[in-house]
């Protein structure tokens, strides 16, 4: 097998998850470290992959690689599944520091399965399907399913998301909740998962952002512009759009000459997807699209700095 990027989990209330509360329906813990996967080499070892690339002991994210060697029965395990079924990738969250820090103490540098994918049938297995899979497996952990609902309505996940602090917080809620729906493709051909956020995590994540960058525009603070960057603008937002032109321009990482159109892009792709939302959740606010721009901006460059 081969590196395969995961899939962007976008919010409910977009076109990319439109649709996926019709069926059966699947809840679960969404927890705040960096994604990472685990897939069979063609030399019969572990391969690794963070979200966006391929990593290995000389070049790892967070010391996934690292400390899942070191952790010999847990390696074990993940090589005798995936010789067994080589054609699987196996999806996870390695559990570090991000914008939650109130996880138990003996939850981080751990990773948590959430998903595995068949590349030769071009699927996610079901839940039951991997749980099944792994379930005897010592040293590996599963994020739990909350619940499995037919035909949702948006306020019952809501309710769910009280939950989260349930699984690995030792105080408060969780960052909030993943919504799977196994036979949902959207308009545009693609299965997608949504998600909905706790408003503890976008407060916690707010403040953090508000601490790295203070956009200001001549005496006076944009509460109400910062307010909606922080809450409507994700990070999978924006680096699906740096993804998009990576493509484009048939680069690995995009050129920083593309800076501009990058800004441009994420900004009109952010207003066309969010506006409606933030009408309504707002309640009709007055906001300044010029600072809203600068916002939008800064947060951009703050994501894609990181890479």
């Amino acid at each position: 097998m081969n590196f395969k990027k995961y899939q962007h989990i976008m919010k409910i209330g977009t076109d990319e998850v439109d649709g996926i509360l019709n069926g059966t329906v699947y809840l679960f813990y969404k927890i705040d470290g960096t994604n990472s996967q685990v897939f069979l080499k063609e030399d019969n070892t572990l391969g690794f992959g963070s979200r966006n690339r391929e990593i290995s002991q000389f070049d790892d994210n967070a010391d996934f690689v690292k400390e899942t060697i070191k952790n010999s029965s847990e390696y074990k395990e993940l090589l005798k599944i995936l010789e067994s079924h080589p054609n699987y990738i196996i999806y996870g969250e390695w559990l570090v520091p991000h914008t939650l820090k109130s996880y138990k103490a003996d939850s981080w540098k751990k990773f948590y399965v959430f998903d595995v994918y068949d590349a030769e049938n071009n699927k996610y297995l079901t839940y039951e399907e991997y749980f099944g899979l792994l379930k005897n497996c010592t040293s590996i952990n599963i994020i739990p399913l909350i619940a499995k609902i037919e035909n949702p309505t948006v306020e019952q996940i809501k309710e769910k998301l009280t939950d989260t602090g349930k699984f690995l917080c030792s105080e408060g809620l969780g960052e909030g909740i993943v919504i799977k729906n196994y036979s949902f493709v959207n308009r545009f051909g693609r299965t997608t998962w949504g998600k909905m956020l706790t408003e503890d995590f976008l407060t916690r994540k707010h403040d953090t952002r508000e601490k790295n960058h203070k956009v200001k525009t001549g005496e006076c603070d944009h509460a109400v512009e910062e307010k909606i960057i922080n809450k409507y603008l994700t990070d999978e937002h924006i680096l699906k759009e740096y993804h998009k032109l990576c493509e484009n321009y048939g680069e690995k990482v995009m050129n920083p000459s593309h800076t501009f159109e990058l800004l441009n892009r994420v900004f009109d792709e952010f207003i066309s997807d969010n506006i409606e939302i933030i009408i309504k959740k707002e309640h009709l606010p007055t906001i300044n699209f010029k600072a809203l721009k600068s916002l939008c901006d800064a947060k951009v460059k703050d994501v894609i700095k990181t890479l």
